[in-house]
């Protein structure tokens, strides 16, 4: 990084230290010799059936097809995802134990006063590899037609609307929490235990609006018991016809939350290993067959190399770490 003149931040600073590690490490492995000779491990940092678990699990079967060694995945929930990505952390780094993350694990540098480990120093970053669309939708009651009525709602009648999320400083929290500091109105957040049951009080009329993945929330959607208002991304997504971003939908220019997937290993893990784990990724969803695989559940390929995904986690700390904090979320 800093190859563009421009000056490097704390974080790409130790960012690149992280990535290239290599240089401290024993001859053997520097080399990458003999990788993999034996099973990996996937940490999958929730519990099963979620997006993560079903990214994870596409990912360490299609990955180890690439690497010629089983990749076996193993759900470590808990803290927000924060107990399995410790766990990698503190793992040996020998490429043999890597995670599965969403973009909750940069949110949650600034949301959990207390981290076991420090994303900037403790792990590597190996690929970028799917987004997985995510929408507002409204539920029976709420009565406001598009997102643009919805935003002049919250403007004249602030607190009115009921949003609910899976759960306090949650990725589609802190989205809500964008919306409303860029539109200047107020949804009231309704926290859930999980994605599911907030997306059933939506669709019970508990809460008028709810922000979910697709695959949580397509066959409702299909069915009519959710209305699609709006998609989070920056770009309108293929597996999401005729729903206009939420930048469009609600007016609000520069409005773009991109929920991300990517593979991280434990910070010194070898270079010529962390790029062999990176080819297996872009193997894994780079390709018409890991194209079709994801889209099947819900998730987009979206393949960036170790390098990028540090730009992108740069580029997402900066724009969470002041929506977290103006309102105030915090997890003790």
């Amino acid at each position: 990084l800093g190859h563009d003149g421009c000056a490097m931040t704390p974080l790409s600073r130790r960012a690149a230290l992280a990535l290239g590690a290599s240089a401290l490490a024993a001859p053997a492995l520097a080399q990458g010799d003999g990788f993999p000779n034996r099973p990996l491990k996937m940490v999958i940092p929730f519990p099963p059936g979620g997006g993560s678990d079903i990214l994870g699990r596409l990912l360490a079967q299609r990955m180890g097809e690439a690497l010629g060694q089983p990749v076996v995945p193993e759900n470590r929930s808990g803290a927000g995802g924060n107990i399995g990505t410790d766990a990698v952390a503190k793992a040996p780094p020998d490429g043999y134990t890597i995670v599965t993350v969403f973009n909750t694990v940069v949110v949650n540098q600034f949301v959990y006063s207390r981290l076991p480990f420090d994303l900037r120093r403790d792990l590597a970053p190996v690929a970028k590899v799917a987004l997985a669309p995510t929408v507002i939708a409204g539920g029976p009651k709420l009565q406001a037609r598009d997102l643009r009525e919805v935003v002049e709602i919250t403007r004249r009648q602030p607190g009115l609307l009921n949003h609910g999320t899976p759960g306090l400083g949650t990725i589609t929290h802190v989205s809500a929490e964008l919306m409303d500091a860029m539109s200047g109105g107020k949804l009231t957040h309704v926290h859930y235990r999980g994605t599911g049951p907030a997306v059933t009080a939506a669709v019970s009329g508990e809460v008028e609006l709810v922000s979910a993945p697709l695959s949580a929330v397509d066959e409702l959607i299909k069915a009519g018991r959710l209305r699609a208002l709006g998609n989070l991304a920056a770009q309108a997504s293929p597996l999401l016809p005729g729903v206009p971003t939420v930048a469009e939908a609600a007016g609000l220019p520069g409005y773009a939350v991109d929920n991300w997937g990517a593979v991280l290993a434990p910070a010194g893990v070898p270079e010529p290993i962390r790029r062999r784990l990176e080819d297996a990724a872009r193997q894994a969803v780079d390709t018409p067959e890991g194209r079709a695989a994801l889209a099947a559940r819900g998730i987009e390929s979206s393949f960036a190399d170790g390098a990028s995904l540090l730009r992108v986690i740069e580029e997402d700390s900066r724009r969470w770490e002041p929506v977290i904090r103006k309102a105030d979320i915090r997890v003790e």
